[in-house]
């Protein structure tokens, strides 16, 4: 699928990012409301850039906004008219290949992770990928199961992780199903320490 601007449709990238969130928030079932600082420090951006966007949108009806403990606490509008219309954009565009580069990163105890491809239309498409995510080493599992519930809005995350020696270990048994993975359609090395990627070709 072609990657939409969708920072040009909505007039900047903090709008768009924005209107993101709380739309597939609101998917997911989630509308209880978001703070504006706890937005900046999530989506990266400037506090008064965030603060400017959301009172428009709110301005607009897309959102609204009640106190809490002093504070703003903002959600969807339910009446907004272009409600469903705006749910189906954002489930559409969606691609949670960026923050999973960055979760990754500095993970050195990861020998090899490999995601597959569907993983940028799991909103709209479960895909036929043995796994969505293969990972060789050590990971916080719960930090991890933390990150993929944020990161897919709950979305069921098909992954399997395996120390090294257990890799070694199938591949000199031949175990198909490991191949099978390894070979997958569509699969993205983002890291690959054991040269996995290289001995395949």
């Amino acid at each position: 699928m072609k990657s939409f601007e969708l920072s040009k449709i909505f007039g900047s990238k903090c709008r768009a990012k924005l209107l993101e969130k709380f739309f597939l928030e609101y998917e997911a079932g989630h509308n209880d409301g978001f703070y504006m600082r706890a937005l900046s420090r999530e989506l990266d951006e400037q506090i008064n850039s965030v603060k400017r966007e959301l009172d428009n949108l709110a301005d607009l009806w897309v959102l609204r906004h009640r106190s809490e403990l002093k504070k703003k606490m903002f959600y969807v509008n339910q009446k907004f008219p272009l409600l469903n219309e705006f749910i189906e954009i954002f489930l559409r565009t969606y691609d949670p290949t960026p923050k999973i580069k960055i979760f990754f990163t500095n993970k050195d105890d990861l020998e090899l992770v490999i995601i597959n491809e569907s993983v940028k239309n799991k909103l709209i498409d479960p895909g036929k990928a043995i796994l969505d995510v293969f990972l060789i080493g050590e990971i916080d599992k719960e930090a991890f199961n933390e990150f993929l519930a944020s990161c897919f809005y709950g979305r069921k995350i098909k992954y399997a992780i395996i120390s090294t020696e257990d890799f070694y270990k199938r591949l000199e048994f031949g175990d198909k199903l490991i191949k099978n993975i390894l070979t997958e359609k569509w699969n993205i090395f983002l890291k690959d320490n054991l040269k996995i990627k290289e001995k395949l070709s």
